[in-house]
């Protein structure tokens, strides 16, 4: 296959063809980029690569076949996630590690695969969450694997300086998309907990409605893709705060308080 000879940058988005992804594809597509959908589902466009980002060896082939077609990549986003809450207790080993694969393996294999198609000037970013901010009750796992790939971009922005090749963390907050439906959930208990699993993803849930409209999230998250410099950033007004205070205040005091408001009040 020959390479793609064109002025036009290339971008690779893991996962658009759903939720944040898509519209982030679209809105790059706007501003004149060549997008390349990474994931299990076709999308509008976008050139497709069909990939399971939880299969290592997937996700490295794929990065090599996009590489054959277009020779340079512009900008990378790894956007796919998937989340999960239950009791970490409970929670069957293998979905664990399916989570982990997906939030925090495949970012790490795609970027090193792609990274020698990556010019001075280009940009990776990790779409991450504000649960790598703070831990929460019954979704420590998901905590983990956001929190984990935040660093990886903090090590990666480092590293990559002197090739001028940036690195950016964007970490959303609640936005209304799909990716509350597609959470891996466990109500598994015992009685060490009782009905507080059920009830903590409840409040989870109940929260939807409430939650930043994907396409006005998906503008912010854009805009920090395409203008932003620096390492980290936080999408929705409430994380931000909590960010800050978790700054300020001990880790003990941000622990009471994201259990507070996180965690179901207990029934008599």
């Amino acid at each position: 296959m020959k390479k793609r000879t064109t002025d036009k940058k290339t971008a690779v988005v893991t996962g658009a063809s759903s939720g944040i992804g898509k519209e982030i594809a679209a809105n790059l597509t706007e501003k004149g980029y060549t997008v390349v959908n990474v994931s299990r589902t076709e999308s509008e466009n976008a050139d497709f690569f069909p990939c399971d980002l939880s299969d290592p060896v997937q996700t490295e082939n794929t990065a090599k076949q996009i590489i054959q077609k277009y020779g340079k990549i512009d900008l990378i986003v790894n956007n796919a996630g998937l989340g999960i809450s239950g009791a970490t207790e409970l929670l069957p080993q293998e979905s664990v590690r399916h989570v982990m694969e997906v939030d925090y393996f495949a970012p790490l294999l795609f970027t090193r695969a792609l990274l020698p198609a990556v010019p001075a000037g280009g940009k990776i970013v990790m779409i991450s969450s504000a649960c790598a901010l703070f831990a929460l009750p019954y979704r420590g796992v998901y905590c983990s694997a956001k929190a984990a790939l935040n660093m990886l971009s903090f090590g990666l922005r480092m590293e990559l300086k002197h090739n001028q090749i940036d690195v950016v963390s964007v970490c959303p907050g609640d936005i209304r998309s799909n990716f509350t439906e597609n959470r891996l959930k466990y109500a598994d208990t015992n009685e060490r907990y009782g009905k507080r699993v059920v009830g903590a993803q409840e409040k989870v849930d109940k929260r939807e409605h409430k939650r930043m409209d994907v396409r006005k999230a998906s503008k912010k998250i854009s805009k920090i893709i395409l203008k932003k410099k620096g390492a980290l950033y936080i999408v929705g007004a409430k994380y931000k705060l909590l960010y800050f205070c978790s700054r300020v205040f001990s880790q003990n005091f941000m622990l009471k308080m994201t259990n507070k408001i996180f965690q179901p009040k207990e029934k008599n």
